[in-house]
């Protein structure tokens, strides 16, 4: 029985050698236009669909946190209160109720006792942005908005703001009493219930105003601690780059935001 003979040939080498350098090749042509389909998706979705932010400040406490921060029993009613550092004596409690926030207090000079082995973090909620929602409809009061700030505060550290929608064109707003009045009527429910309205912002005193055509005015939900619409006006609805609808980070803060 003849055995086939087996290719020695420099040719035949040569062959076998491109055709491992010809598959080598095609994978990797094959991987990059993966990569390259990839990209372009995700820039699609990061520019039209979908976005994430990180909270820089404390504007929107308690429901967004960017500020140093921990919790515990402050007022030893068994449920966790947030509180914040402000600085080195002053703290800004935020305190629950049958797991409900319901009211904040700044504390100067609290009892160290109460302060003793905690541990304050530097927190910065992270979340999603819905980017094409304001395409086909109006916000609704009570979104939580991204929006390009106005040119009177623009800086290019900040240049896009997170607050709540609290009225619509057309609205006549109040503030009195801690409270928000859209055409004399009071907003209540969450989060409404829990935030102590200030007409002072800035060294601007809010107290009413009508909403022009095409604009909006937002509010931070920590009133004491938010430069908005109280101090620099309302906000074009051509500014809006779209609702926050889901925290993502901390892990266990996981959540939908209302």
């Amino acid at each position: 029985m003849n055995a086939e003979p087996v290719e020695t040939t420099d040719a035949g080498r040569q062959s076998r050698q491109k055709k491992q350098n010809k598959s080598f090749f095609a994978s990797v042509r094959e991987w990059a236009d993966a990569l390259i389909i990839a990209y372009i998706l995700a820039m699609f979705i990061r520019t039209f669909i979908v976005e994430l932010f990180k909270i820089p400040t404390g504007s929107m406490t308690p429901t967004l946190v960017g500020d140093l921060c921990t919790e515990f029993d402050y007022d030893n009613n068994g449920e966790d209160d947030l509180v914040i550092m402000k600085g080195a004596s002053v703290i800004h409690v935020f305190y629950r109720e049958n797991g409900r926030y319901t009211h904040d207090q700044i504390i100067f000079h609290p009892p160290q006792h109460k302060l003793i082995g905690r541990k304050f973090v530097m927190r910065s909620d992270k979340i999603v942005v819905n980017k094409f929602e304001y395409w086909f409809q109006m916000p609704k009061r009570g979104d939580i908005v991204v929006f390009k700030v106005p040119p009177i505060i623009y800086s290019q550290d900040k240049p896009v703001y997170i607050k709540r929608c609290i009225g619509l064109p057309g609205d006549l707003v109040e503030i009195r009493e801690g409270g928000v009045y859209i055409n004399n009527k009071k907003l209540t429910g969450e989060p409404y219930d829990h935030i102590e309205y200030q007409n002072d912002c800035d060294r601007h005193y809010f107290t009413k105003a009508t909403i022009p055509a095409g604009h909006i005015m937002v509010l931070g939900d920590n009133s004491k601690s938010s430069l908005d619409s109280r101090a620099w006006g309302f906000v074009p609805l051509e500014n809006l780059r779209g609702r926050a609808f889901f925290r993502y980070k901390p892990f266990k803060k996981i959540s939908f935001l209302n």
